[in-house]
């Protein structure tokens, strides 16, 4: 039986989680396969995937947010196939930064403006659908580092925007 990985958070801060990865068993291991999962809004979940090579590893995911709960799982890739998860979870330290406040106008049938408050120097999620339910489950998106964005939706359709 392959048992599987330890995840150790080594360290963590506002924006940054340090980890390890390690097996307790003789098997070889060729590497990781690492999610980070946080949630966005309580609507979206987000993952970030991370292909480790080697046996030992410590790793640094870096571009988090403050004072947000993130759930790390791991499996190993070893020479007599794939280990089974581990998981632990963290919350970064700090302040989480306040909601944008949105505004959304409609410049034509096809193009929606949306601009935002909020810090500079980060990127933004723009999601978007045109019921709660698509919102939530399969919302389309775009990211970008400025406080507005025009988005090309489909004509004679309602929609909503979370950023």
């Amino acid at each position: 039986v392959i048992p599987p990985p330890v995840i150790h958070v080594e360290s963590y801060s506002e924006d940054s989680i340090s980890f390890s990865l390690k097996m307790t068993t003789n098997i070889k291991v060729s590497g990781y396969v690492v999610n980070i999962y946080w949630t966005f809004d309580t609507h979206w979940q987000e993952k970030r995937t991370l292909i480790v090579e080697g046996e030992k590893s410590i790793q640094k995911v870096t571009n988090l947010t403050a004072h947000t709960p993130y759930e790390i799982s791991a499996w190993a890739k070893t020479e007599l196939g794939d280990s089974p998860l581990s998981f632990v979870h963290v919350v970064t330290s700090g302040t989480r930064p306040a909601s944008p406040s949105l505004k959304a106008k409609a410049i034509n049938q096809t193009a929606v403006e949306c601009s935002w408050t909020g810090p500079r120097n980060v990127v933004y999620g723009i999601f978007y659908a045109t019921s709660f339910l698509e919102l939530y489950r399969s919302p389309q998106n775009t990211t970008t580092a400025s406080h507005n964005i025009t988005v090309i939706v489909q004509r004679d359709e309602q929609y909503l925007f979370l950023v």
